[in-house]
């Protein structure tokens, strides 16, 4: 498969396909972004019924007007691709790069090379497809924001059945939410904390911890554009502190400075997150248990948004000969009916 050419500017005459969105300024939650989709080498996004103009972000800051400007042109003009370049998308690099434009730019093409070297590990079908794997209850984001303003992410890795769901699975579970959370100023600002919860974690979970699945899943959290995270793991146990010493080495110094262990220590949990945010299974005052439904719903509700996502990286710009990527679209497409055979084999072993 050829080298991805996303450092080497393509030629001035190229004309980017526009990515109109809606900006929901509120700390509520997300916005909404759709875009034209061409079926192009047969990975295709709905299009939608018709187009919103483009609020932009900033507008009374020059200054950063003038920065998110000057990103737009380098990633419209990065490859042959078409890239998402809306504001929004745009301010969550320059924000957790301190308004950089050559941090953030190197920081989105580090992220664009991974997606096209793993397209498995990265969300690739319509939201409907991941129905079932958000009805799961693995890893969800609570309605309320920690003390510093910071979304709740919660991994329940207990709910994690290895014999249904892969690693990159899990990888997609986590860039979903991840764009929730992200489609947000306030969370670009604040960052987001994540609450681990380890009980009922098997032994048979060990399989992900391979190294090829470090690699690239570490590699992916590292490029993640968000500038504070913490990882604050509740309800650990001997068995965890085993996994984790086979992980820790392999984890990026940056990821190794944010994680907190509480164990079973609420007082120290709240004192992070505070107590009035969690329920009652965490010592919390915000109910008996999770919301699930209403919590997976935020999400769902954003089928459009993320049906228009998918032909980011996977579309090519209109003057582009398909055949010049025709080795890496054949590789996407045997990677997806791999991973449709692998479904079907676990699928035959769970009724056996």
């Amino acid at each position: 498969m050829p080298e991805i050419q996303v450092l080497q500017p393509s030629s001035a005459a190229l004309q980017p396909v526009p990515v109109p969105a809606v900006v929901n300024r509120s700390s509520s939650g997300p916005s909404s972004a759709t875009g034209n989709n061409n079926n192009n080498n047969n990975i295709s996004a709905k299009k939608p019924t018709s187009e919103v103009d483009q609020l932009p972000l900033f507008a009374d800051d020059e200054k950063k007007s003038s920065k998110i400007q000057e990103l737009r042109k380098l990633i419209e003009n990065c490859d042959d691709f078409v890239r998402r370049s809306d504001d929004l998308f745009l301010v969550r690099f320059l924000q957790c790069c301190d308004w950089n434009v050559d941090d953030a730019y190197q920081r989105m093409i580090k992220l664009f090379k991974l997606k096209h070297d793993n397209p498995d590990w990265f969300v690739d079908k319509p939201l409907h497809h991941y129905k079932e794997l958000l009805n799961n209850n693995i890893k969800f984001v609570l309605d309320k924001r920690d003390k510093k303003g910071r979304r709740i992410f919660v991994s329940k890795m207990g709910n994690m059945d290895i014999n249904k769901f892969s690693a990159t699975d899990l990888a997609h579970l986590d860039e979903l939410w991840c764009e929730f959370m992200l489609n947000d100023l306030e969370t670009q600002k604040n960052g987001i904390s994540c609450l681990i919860d380890m009980s009922g974690y098997s032994l048979k979970s060990l399989r992900y911890l391979t190294p090829t699945n470090i690699r690239i899943g570490t590699q992916k959290a590292d490029l993640m554009p968000v500038k504070h995270m913490e990882f604050h793991v509740v309800n650990s146990s001997a068995f965890m502190n085993a996994a984790v010493a086979i992980l820790y080495p392999m984890l990026s110094k940056q990821i190794k400075d944010s994680v907190h262990f509480h164990y079973s220590n609420w007082d120290s949990l709240h004192a992070h997150m505070g107590k009035d945010v969690l329920p009652a299974e965490y010592g919390g005052t915000n109910g008996e248990k999770f919301d699930h439904d209403m919590l997976n719903k935020q999400l769902l509700d954003l089928e459009h948004h993320y049906d228009g996502l998918i032909r980011f990286g996977y579309e090519l710009k209109p003057h582009v000969d398909p055949s010049k990527y025709a080795k890496f679209f054949h590789y996407v497409e045997k990677t997806k009916g791999n991973k449709r055979r692998y479904k079907s084999k676990r699928d035959e072993n769970v009724e056996m």
